[in-house]
């Protein structure tokens, strides 16, 4: 990767928008609280560093695709919708960014590889692609706090 031209090219190929790694740190966030743990936009804007309109916007998307759970009233606010240890990584990317598509050309991410005229890299972009989506489904937003607190020196608590 020689210049920044070919660095924005590479991440355009990658599938988590900035919005979607937003969405894994707050799911993984509230991957550490106790189940049913109801915990605000405010606090979790504050615990994760996501700006408090943006996170809005992610929990709504998360709760729509049934990873979290909206709860109104008294203790407004939000939680996971299922046990951490069920909400795969996948979910999440799958819940903000959509399904994956196997169909975008990987020389020319604007463009779709027509059916069997396809650009040389196309399958091996596809396996490549398919090896991502198992990984990210293998691992729960559980498994991903451990590994994420346990990087930063901190007891995975929720403690940030």
């Amino acid at each position: 990767m020689g210049n920044s031209s070919e660095k924005i090219d590479m991440i355009r190929i990658l599938p988590l928008s900035k919005g979607c790694q937003n969405a894994l740190r707050a799911a993984i966030y509230f991957s550490t609280k106790p189940a049913g743990t109801v915990v605000s936009r405010a606090e979790a804007s504050r615990r994760t560093k996501i700006p408090t309109l943006f996170l809005a916007k992610i929990l709504q998307t998360l709760t729509r695709a049934g990873v979290l759970r909206s709860h109104l009233g008294a203790h407004r606010g939000y939680s996971l919708a299922r046990p951490a240890e069920e909400v795969s990584l996948f979910d999440v990317v799958q819940a903000y960014d959509g399904p994956v598509d196997d169909s975008v050309c990987v020389l020319d991410g604007s463009k779709r590889c027509p059916g069997d005229l396809t650009c040389a890299l196309h399958s091996y972009w596809v396996e490549t692609q398919k090896g991502v989506v198992a990984k990210l489904a293998s691992i729960s937003v559980a498994d991903a706090a451990k590994i994420l607190y346990r990087r930063r020196g901190e007891n995975g608590k929720g403690k940030r």
